[in-house]
């Protein structure tokens, strides 16, 4: 491979994307991807391979005086000296300043880059996104997040991806491949295979790991949750993940689902729902911008009158806190379990 046909490639997510799947299958396909000419550098990683550290604290990797500056100077140099290409993955990307990826790309010798972001449904991304904000420690109920997001939907980084896309967009050096993630869905098409093979030329190279990586709580677990964060953190808006990785590894799925079942039996008052039609305002404009403004960007050929989203109605489930908490059995469990989880952390 040329020094010319080397390629710097950026998935950049955004979250619940199934990016998580994506990263777990570009660490796992590492001799496949070295074939092809590719690597995907353990340089900036953290769990599950994605390059999370790297993405999360760019201040530490960019600027002159920077501590890891020359890791990435380094490893350019050596995918250099190998003709490698260099691909990197992590959803903190997204949230760059849109010049931090010219540093990163000189950083790595190269003159240009691509980025691959993952276009998915905002309807269904608004409550994956509110789902995993609460299993890190967030206590804002579903219902506050609605309000706060669709206020002004257009201005909503959840529910309008244009607001990630068009700054990058408009750089010089940048190439954009997004990624249709509904349609890919429904013709079947494995997302990491459409990554691999239409953006890094390498085709037949199946995901290795084919089970969901990131799998998502049942509503009522999910509240059961967040009522354990309101407890503990007294009302906090942010009490950190620590909790919810110790319910993980200590709370059986067995008695996971006994509290889920605790949830609908003693608080089934509690339960609310929000219904969004499927020809909103929303789904229609947001559908039109993004049509519009990356017809030539697609990882896949969509047609002019194909609809990126799904037309069906969605319902948002959630439970309404307070009646949620004065449901007593509920209660007692997520007290008792908020001091079986932080006892031995008191005792350390």
């Amino acid at each position: 491979m040329t020094t010319a046909s080397r390629r710097l490639v950026l998935h950049i997510g955004p979250h619940k994307t199934a990016s998580s799947y994506i990263q777990v299958n570009l660490k796992k396909g590492g001799r496949v991807l070295g074939n092809g000419g590719w690597l995907y550098p353990s340089e900036g990683t953290e769990s599950l391979g994605a390059h999370h550290h790297l993405a999360h604290n760019a201040n530490e990797y960019l600027p002159a005086q920077a501590p890891y500056r020359n890791v990435l100077k380094t490893l350019g140099e050596t995918a250099r000296a190998k003709g490698q290409s260099i691909v990197l993955s992590a959803e903190g990307f997204c949230r760059w300043k849109p010049a931090n990826f010219d540093v990163l790309s000189g950083l790595l010798g190269f003159d240009t880059y691509e980025l691959v972001y993952v276009v998915r449904d905002p309807l269904d991304v608004f409550p994956s996104f509110w789902a995993e904000e609460v299993k890190q420690g967030r206590s804002m109920g579903l219902a506050e997040r609605f309000a706060g997001e669709f206020a002004d939907p257009m201005k909503s980084r959840l529910l309008n991806p244009m607001r990630d896309l068009n700054p990058l967009l408009a750089r010089d050096r940048a190439q954009i491949h997004a990624v249709p993630y509904d349609i890919l869905k429904r013709r079947d098409i494995d997302i990491f295979e459409n990554l691999t093979g239409a953006i890094l030329d390498l085709q037949g190279f199946p995901a290795r790991h084919a089970k969901p990586v990131n799998v998502k709580y049942p509503i009522e677990l999910t509240e059961f949750l967040r009522l354990m964060t309101l407890i503990h953190g007294r009302g906090q808006p942010n009490i950190g993940s620590d909790l919810r990785l110790k319910f993980t590894q200590l709370v059986s799925v067995e008695e996971q689902r006994e509290l889920q079942t605790l949830v609908r039996k003693h608080a089934h008052n509690a339960r609310r729902v929000i219904t969004v039609p499927g020809d909103s305002t929303l789904r229609l404009g947001v559908e039109n911008i993004l049509k519009a403004r990356l017809k030539d960007n697609w990882s896949i050929d969509v047609g002019k009158d194909e609809p990126l989203f799904s037309a069906d109605p969605r319902k948002f489930v959630h439970y309404d806190a307070y009646l949620l908490s004065t449901a007593e059995p509920v209660r007692q469990a997520a007290e008792a379990m908020v001091q079986r989880l932080i006892v031995p952390e008191r005792k350390t």
